[in-house]
């Protein structure tokens, strides 16, 4: 008889435990609480979904704020257990991909604040100057005497489709994401301190870079970095197989490059869930291709901050790392970091240290909303 109460008690506590993971609304950690991470909330709130106990955890939030968003899908439900983040990924949904041809008849309309000339329109997010002193951002854009931030039309077409720029400004968070076109070997150290920090990133991959094709390491070397991006609580992106001009392809060609990436991840991380975000080659974008990355399931990811760091001879001092990192701190800022870069993985503890004493929560991308 107390053999069976011991295993209908573990039974239950098992259940309870996996009802818990499962149904919990994360809110991060507080500076005070030290490690910077997220945590399950301890309860939730009364209109919560979840706790009315009338619809199912799908495990992401539809985009039911704008009936009219092409945005593929919402916030993705994420909590930290045992100090590694853990995510409810869904399956990246597609649209009619018949349709895709109708999409190259579509002008290329740029975005009115673009600074570049008419035939190349990369993204520029303009310039943050944070000051310490009072723990406030000063936004610069990109003409002599402006202060103002991206026009009110750019900002339409990217929520239009899901597009990111910054997260959520209305609170002091910051999400960290790099891009992986080549390895030098600090990949590793930006590992080992995400770890050790117990900070999540997002890291864009591209075709060369998933199927572990490199000049300098081998397949298994970089292998086994994408394997700790995994299993280490990162999220992965789609930064396209060849790394192209992506506005001047054809939508066909856009999925192509999309799907060679996401072919090599299934063919050598079958557990890797769906690649859900894709981040433009060099910041080449309008908002035709963000229309067609959302038909292909895909929210572009831009940003919001980004310093001259992936020359491998024109590598920044950790000085002027450091002070350039620090400058672009804003409320939801999101900053784009080569994972090629040697100073990046030097100063990265100290930066993410100084981020945290500041009174900022680094959160994952998928906290931002569509």
């Amino acid at each position: 008889m107390n053999d069976r109460i011991r295993t209908a008690a573990a039974i239950c506590a098992l259940v309870l435990a996996l009802t818990a993971c499962r149904m919990n609304v994360l809110t991060p950690d507080s500076p005070e609480d030290g490690a910077g991470v997220g945590r399950a909330a301890e309860t939730e709130s009364a209109d919560s979904p979840d706790s009315s106990g009338t619809e199912e955890n799908s495990g992401y939030t539809a985009p039911v704020e704008d009936p009219d968003s092409l945005a593929p899908f919402g916030q993705i439900r994420w909590t930290v257990l045992n100090g590694r983040y853990v995510y409810e990924m869904p399956a990246r949904k597609t649209r009619d991909l018949s349709a895709l041809s109708a999409l190259d008849g579509l002008p290329h309309p740029r975005f009115e604040d673009s600074h570049q000339p008419p035939e190349k329109d990369q993204w520029y997010p303009g310039r943050v100057i944070y000051h310490e002193d009072t723990h406030t951002a000063e936004y610069v854009w990109a003409w002599p005497g402006s202060t103002a931030d991206r026009k009110q039309s750019t900002l339409d077409t990217l929520a239009k489709y899901g597009a990111i720029y910054r997260g959520d400004e209305a609170h002091k968070v910051i999400y960290l994401t790099f891009d992986c076109g080549y390895e030098y070997g600090a990949t590793e150290k930006i590992l080992d301190t995400l770890r050790d920090k117990g900070a999540p990133a997002a890291f864009f991959l591209t075709g060369p870079y998933a199927r572990g094709e490199s000049k300098i390491y081998d397949r298994e070397y970089l292998h086994g970095l994408i394997r700790r991006m995994l299993d280490e609580g990162h999220i992965l992106g789609n930064h396209t197989n060849t790394h192209p001009d992506m506005t001047q392809k054809t939508a066909a060609e856009v999925l192509d490059e999309m799907e060679q990436v996401e072919k090599a991840v299934k063919e050598f991380f079958p557990d890797a869930p769906d690649l859900l975000y894709f981040r433009p080659p060099e910041g080449d974008v309008d908002e035709w291709l963000i229309r067609v990355e959302a038909e292909l399931g895909y929210r572009t990811v831009l940003w919001s901050f980004a310093y001259s760091d992936w020359g491998q001879d024109t590598q920044p001092s950790y000085g002027e790392g450091i002070a350039a990192v620090k400058q672009g701190l804003h409320p939801g800022c999101v900053y784009l970091l080569h994972a090629e870069s040697q100073t990046n993985a030097d100063i990265l503890a100290e930066f993410i240290d100084w981020v945290r004493s500041q009174g900022y929560e680094i959160v994952p991308l998928c906290d931002i909303k569509a």
